[in-house]
């Protein structure tokens, strides 16, 4: 209180000057039909102003919770899909099922060598290590670290992201993996040169890692490149996920997972 007075008393006259001015305005506004009428258009120009800010902001706050609802939406539409997939490997297990987590993308890069991706989903809301990711337009990567609240991915840009996939019209299957160089391309390996590749033949997952259900877009082929001394052809293609502009994603838990690995191990030592 002692320092409010105490600057009151320092700027008086100032205080006075715009008390003043305030009030000659208010008169002048009073007496004055076209004065008045411009001070009323003022206000109204600054209060439709501030509601519209106020409008914008409400309306953002909203689309948010919109988009959280629809991401919900999506996972639920998801495991619907994906709840039941019946699979090709001989064991007990011919059904493998899958559960989806709405995430969001909190940071990432695109144009390193190692590129990364971190989501606002942990360890609380039930993320663990190998499950895949991913996003609205196709496969995006796997979890690689996890903490309490936070998630760390390898994106399919990166230098040691290799992934089972297969070309969706014949089934001929490779190894996908990035070019290394532009964040849109991947390779497509090992596939047999007397397989028939035309540009915008989708690529998808083969679903025999465990990581991803089959038939999840990995890309679309732009040219392939035959090798006649190995008698295997190279495909480029193109990622389905724009790693540039990556938000909203959808984490893939395989409920059969540990089952699915041991039968696998077993497969491999016979």
């Amino acid at each position: 209180m002692r320092n409010l007075l105490q600057f009151i008393w320092n700027n008086q006259f100032t205080l006075l000057f715009l008390f003043l001015e305030v009030l000659g305005f208010f008169i002048l506004g009073s007496n004055n039909s076209y004065q008045n009428s411009r001070l009323q258009a003022f206000s109204v120009k600054v209060s439709g102003g501030v509601a519209d800010v106020q409008r914008s902001y409400s309306q953002y706050i909203g689309l948010v919770e919109e988009n959280e609802e629809l991401q919900e939406e999506n996972s639920v539409l998801r495991e619907m899909l994906n709840k039941r997939i019946h699979r090709s490997i001989p064991s007990e297990i011919d059904v493998i099922e899958y559960e989806t987590i709405p995430g969001n993308v909190i940071s990432s890069s695109h144009d390193r060598g190692n590129n990364y991706m971190i989501l606002d989903r942990g360890l609380v809301n039930g993320i663990e290590a190998e499950q895949g990711v991913l996003s609205s337009t196709g496969v995006a990567g796997i979890v690689t670290s996890v903490s309490h609240n936070y998630a760390a991915i390898m994106p399919l840009i990166h230098s040691q992201a290799l992934i089972s996939c297969k070309l969706k019209k014949n089934d001929y299957f490779g190894i996908g993996k990035w070019d290394g160089k532009d964040y849109r391309i991947g390779l497509l390996e090992d596939i047999p040169n007397h397989a028939q590749i035309f540009p915008g033949d989708t690529i998808v997952t083969r679903g025999a890692s465990g990581f991803f259900p089959p038939d999840q877009i990995l890309g679309f082929v732009k040219s392939s490149e035959q090798d006649e001394s190995s008698g295997f052809q190279t495909i480029k293609f193109e990622y389905a996920t724009d790693f540039r502009k990556i938000e909203s994603v959808y984490i893939i838990q395989n409920t059969m997972r540990n089952q699915l690995d041991s039968l696998i191990i077993n497969q491999e030592d016979e």
